[in-house]
């Protein structure tokens, strides 16, 4: 019943050693409507992307069906059939650049905008979402939070059920990049 995770999130580019792009080894999206009735939070392990170090690129998809952890069934039906009608628009897209300057071969952790179109219900938006970049031994780490409105996703919620669903959700993201070939 929810809205709209989507999620994808900014992500910097980096190339493996070989010249590669890096691929998301580990992901966690999630997303909580708080309106005044009812908490919904569901959550996912399943997205996808790859991002190019070189050029400050990626591309984010979050598989909309994938998402569990409703307050009940229904409500999952509801979600899927009524509000993000997955079947019909099964996936929720971010891809993009990185705005700063970013070397993801160094060690650190930078704050970085990423600026790129957002997809989500077939309807597409300019974003720019601010994310925390963390290079490590382990690969490239990349978090974020930011809101998503529904209405700007022509996510239409019943008069009868509006002090139940929030009008904007709240996505989080935890996404690992790791060259192809470093494995899980």
């Amino acid at each position: 019943m929810l809205l709209a995770p989507l999620v994808l999130l900014p992500l910097p580019i980096l190339r493996a050693q070989d010249g590669g792009l890096l691929q998301v080894v580990r992901s966690q999206v999630s997303f909580v409507s708080d309106a005044p009735l009812e908490q919904i939070q569901a959550s996912l392990r399943t997205a996808k992307g790859v991002m190019d170090p070189d050029a400050r690129t990626f591309a984010i998809q979050v598989p909309v069906s994938d998402f569990d952890g409703f307050n009940s069934p229904l409500q999952r039906e509801h979600f899927n059939e009524n509000y993000l009608e997955s079947a019909v628009h099964p996936k929720a897209v971010f891809k993009g650049r990185v705005i700063e300057s970013l070397d993801l071969r160094s060690i650190g952790t930078s704050v970085v905008r990423a600026k790129g179109t957002f997809s989500l219900h077939g309807v597409e938006r300019e974003r720019i979402i601010e994310c925390r970049i963390a290079v490590g031994p382990d690969g490239v780490r990349v978090t974020s939070t930011f809101p998503v409105l529904l209405e700007d996703h022509a996510i239409r919620v019943p008069r009868v059920v509006q002090r139940k669903v929030a009008p904007e959700a709240t996505v989080t993201v935890d996404l690992l990049f790791r060259p192809k070939s470093a494995g899980p």
